[in-house]
């Protein structure tokens, strides 16, 4: 059996991270993490996906809408350079990230979730949304 496959969704405040065992190619929301209230987040994003027996994830990439390269990519660049740091065994994929953010947020609307609520989960949802749309280009 593969292990599992853990998402990352790299915001400025947040982090959002989702499971999926690949066997069964359905993601799941797992946490989020966030920046201002840890210690060493990328150890903590470590240390999450040791416990989980992972070996590769997959990073949300935040493409433009016109499908460039802006100042989100160097962010998660030089984010995945310091969780390479600490977890320098971790294959990382990438997955376009577009419009994940606003989909997650539209699920949690139609689940009539709001306040702390809403931005305590938006991130993971986002991050499971991420690992799915990899898991499905995967299938194909």
């Amino acid at each position: 059996m593969s292990s599992p496959l853990i998402a990352i969704d790299i915001g400025t405040v947040r982090i959002g991270m989702a499971i999926a065992d690949p066997d069964t190619n359905i993601a799941m929301p797992l946490t989020t993490i966030h920046i201002r209230h840890s210690d060493d987040p990328y150890r903590e994003i470590a240390d999450i996906i040791a416990q989980h027996g992972s070996t590769r994830i997959v990073v949300g990439w935040p493409l433009e809408l016109d499908g460039s390269e802006g100042a989100a990519i160097k962010r998660t660049k030089a984010f995945l350079q310091r969780l390479k740091a600490v977890a320098p065994n971790i294959k990382i994929a990438r997955q376009d990230e577009r419009l994940s953010s606003v989909a997650a947020e539209n699920a949690l609307q139609a689940m009539q979730t709001t306040g702390s609520q809403k931005k305590n989960k938006v991130d993971a949802i986002a991050a499971s949304l991420i690992l799915q749309m990899f898991l499905d280009k995967k299938c194909k």
